[in-house]
């Protein structure tokens, strides 16, 4: 159970809990929570307690971070099918996992390098995937080491260099 001021992540969102109530729909209680960046108070969301759809998690901790980081080389790509990679970046987007991020992430840069390679067009679809699985991994990550959403994609990208010259 969180707390009021607990910082979570609801679908892929980072939330602040600001209250706890119960809804006037189903009488259940909720966790009103906020999203984190942004937060001017317009947008709000009631989340059962309960958390039956599993779609509230705790914000990654900075173990969990390192973790990740370690088995960013042992996380697979998707299966380089053009025909469905949209549908293979939703399904993972839709997800709770934060590696599904780098799933999408690792996947869409080495579709991009091989159609430089190769003089080709770079496909939308990967920009926009990977714009938006930055977007939420950096900000997960901003909030969890208390750093900018810049400082904290800097922090990753230094920190996967370092590891990429110890193995």
């Amino acid at each position: 159970m969180y707390n009021i001021n607990d910082v979570v992540v609801y679908r892929r969102d980072v939330c602040r809990v600001v209250d706890k109530i119960k809804s006037d729909m189903t009488g259940e209680l909720c966790y009103v929570l906020e999203p984190f960046h942004g937060a001017d108070g317009s947008v709000r969301m009631q989340v059962p307690v309960a958390n039956k759809a599993g779609h509230l998690r705790d914000l990654i901790t900075k173990e969990g971070i390192e973790e990740l980081m370690q088995n960013v080389h042992s996380i697979e790509t998707l299966e380089d099918k053009p025909a469905n990679m949209k549908s293979q970046y939703v399904a993972l987007l839709k997800g709770d996992d934060i590696t599904d991020l780098i799933r999408i992430i690792k996947t869409s840069y080495q579709r991009n390098k091989a159609r430089q390679d190769s003089h080709k067009k770079l496909a939308a679809i990967d920009g926009e995937y990977l714009n938006k699985a930055e977007h939420y991994l950096f900000s997960e990550l901003a909030v969890a080491l208390n750093m900018t959403f810049e400082e904290s994609k800097e922090f990753f990208e230094e920190k996967m260099k370092e590891i990429d010259k110890e193995a």
